[in-house]
């Protein structure tokens, strides 16, 4: 049975640097991955085992093109794209970075990505933010915003042995209940590195702080 009618690409997508991996093995590691997809470039991040059935993943390629070529490829290719004997479905991502996962190296950052559970923006000020993470080290500029995943914040050491220190300590925990007003119930901090190395924080505000 052909199936080329039946093209295993949504070609309207609008290409991304970062692909979505569906329908891999179970438990799939980084290191498959990789192998799959290095023959079309660099990859600088990796998301495994995503999903319900943690049988999907993101690949970030260091550029556009080369995440192009390898949709193309798949796309116009006799032979599926494989891992472990099954047939992996590549698609573009609608999202253009990694920022919750380390690298292919697991090299640690100096900036922190916060996401704090449990609490909406006005809940946890910056004040306290800058509290909790500077008991590790000198933080240098914070960032706050909300995302889809929640309230979050980009936090700046001057190294990355700080920022792996404040994140094996905090990553999992929560905020300490004084520090938070009444209403707020438990919240937790998930904690991961972030690509960023230097946050451009132009001016202090309720929202975004920087410390010389």
């Amino acid at each position: 049975m052909s199936t080329s009618g039946q093209p295993q690409f949504r070609y309207t997508q609008t290409p991304s640097k970062v692909l979505h991996l569906r329908n891999l093995p179970w438990e799939c590691t980084e290191e498959e991955l990789i192998e799959l997809c290095k023959p079309f470039g660099k990859i600088v991040n990796t998301k495994c085992n995503v999903g319900a059935n943690r049988n999907q993943a993101f690949v970030e390629f260091t550029d556009l093109n080369q995440a192009i070529s390898m949709v193309t490829y798949y796309a116009s290719s006799s032979e599926p794209a494989q891992v472990r004997g099954k047939t992996v479905y590549i698609q573009y991502s609608n999202r253009h970075e990694i920022v919750n996962n380390k690298g292919p190296g697991d090299n640690p950052g100096n900036v922190l990505l916060v996401t704090i559970e449990g609490v909406e923006a006005g809940d946890v000020s910056i004040d306290v933010i800058h509290l909790v993470f500077s008991a590790f080290g000198f933080v240098h500029k914070i960032a706050t915003f909300e995302k889809a995943a929640g309230f979050q914040a980009l936090i700046q050491f001057s190294d990355s042995e700080t920022a792996s220190s404040a994140r094996e300590a905090l990553d999992g925990r929560s905020i300490p209940r004084y520090l938070l007003p009444d209403h707020v119930g438990s919240s937790y901090l998930r904690i991961s590195y972030s690509a960023h190395t230097d946050l451009n924080i132009k001016f202090q505000s309720h929202r975004s702080r920087f410390h010389q």
